[in-house]
């Protein structure tokens, strides 16, 4: 069990970084790799003195980091190969055949229309305008108020403002219960919007800048003045 267990987990160590740019395409099958392959060891080197390497020496050899990867193992060439696998899926479905199910025809069409770059880039904000213009309609803490609602119902942003989940309770696990939680912040953290020190000023004023601009590209007029966050 212990030697199957370390040809497993080979191929954590650092290794020259490959170009993943032509495996980067759909596969239509998994490819299988046994649980023991005997191809992963390295029987030059004695067990006696490094195991590890005896056992998944050549694995490593085989399966250099990738460029794009920070580390590399069985576990991320699995993840890698079975999210290449279900897009080879989306792909097939996507597929004008007679021959697609309805659940086919809907997968499929979906995933062609996220895919469909021109179309999108071409149709700007236009998809956003009806949701802008609820927004802009907003007058009063009641019409915040019943936007917020409307929103949670429909499912379009349920962590506007505050979100709902169920969860055990962290004193009796035999339970499930209600947690409410906070919506979050633009920025990671409190800190980031009250700290006084020279770089978190420039990162709020960035923050800044860059709201701007995406208001800019949803269609308001370039900002005449100057804002900023400053730490009350």
């Amino acid at each position: 069990m212990r030697f199957g267990f370390f040809v497993l987990l080979a191929g954590t160590v650092l290794l020259p970084a490959q170009d993943r740019a032509g495996q980067e395409k759909p596969l239509t099958n998994l490819p299988y790799t046994p649980s023991l392959e005997t191809r992963f060891m390295d029987r030059s080197v004695d067990p006696c003195i490094d195991f590890y390497k005896f056992a998944c020496g050549n694995w490593n050899k085989l399966n250099p980091i990738p460029a794009d990867q920070a580390r590399w193992d069985v576990y991320a060439k699995l993840t890698d190969e079975n999210q290449r696998l279900l897009w080879g899926i989306l792909e097939q479905a996507a597929q004008l055949t007679p021959s697609r199910t309805e659940n086919e025809r809907r997968i499929g069409d979906l995933f062609h229309a996220c895919m469909d770059e021109g179309t999108i880039e071409a149709g700007g904000v236009k998809p956003l305008q009806p949701y802008l213009a609820k927004i802009s309609a907003l007058h009063s803490v009641d019409d915040i108020a019943r936007y917020v609602a409307d929103n949670h119902r429909k499912g379009i942003d349920r962590g506007v403002l505050f979100g709902f989940r169920s969860s055990q309770d962290f004193d009796n696990s035999t339970q499930v219960i209600a947690f409410a939680a906070a919506g979050g912040l633009g920025l990671p953290d409190r800190d980031y919007y009250v700290k006084s020190d020279a770089k978190s000023q420039e990162i709020r004023q960035r923050y800044v800048q860059q709201v701007a601009r995406m208001l800019v590209l949803i269609g308001e007029s370039t900002p005449t003045r100057r804002w900023t966050l400053r730490p009350s």
